[in-house]
């Protein structure tokens, strides 16, 4: 299975959200609550099309600090394809805020990219 990981920055946490946004109900899948502050948040919008849009793949959102489990997963997609050394290069990468990696590989940033093009890139880089 694929797996889509968006890094959520620190500033989202300093909400009381939980781990996945900026607001308890932001990355809400209900449209009839609390819409207004759904529609401001990238990584929410982003999430729900991603989910939408691509059924099969299992879409993640990941604190940024998170690095036990961003490190090591990077790490080993990298190694696939890259030595060493690049690899760890790599998989430092993994844990900057906003970075969207597909099956650990870091393609692209959630806040300047935006939902549409996030999709794009994901599919482009997948083959199913």
């Amino acid at each position: 299975m694929i797996q889509v990981v968006l890094v959520r920055p620190w500033r989202d946490a300093a909400a009381g959200g939980g781990c996945c946004s900026a607001g308890p109900e932001s990355i809400g899948l209900d449209n009839t609550t609390h819409a207004d502050h759904r529609t401001g948040d990238v990584f929410a919008q982003t999430y729900r099309l991603l989910r939408e849009q691509l059924p099969g793949v299992d879409v993640q959102i990941v604190s940024s600090n998170n690095s036990l489990y961003l490190l090591p997963t990077s790490y080993r997609a990298a190694r696939r394809h890259y030595g060493r050394m690049r690899s760890m290069r790599r998989a430092a990468l993994s844990t900057t805020a906003g970075a969207v990696l597909v099956d650990g590989k870091v393609i692209g940033d959630v806040e300047s990219l935006g939902p549409e093009a996030v999709l794009g890139k994901v599919v482009t880089s997948v083959t199913y």
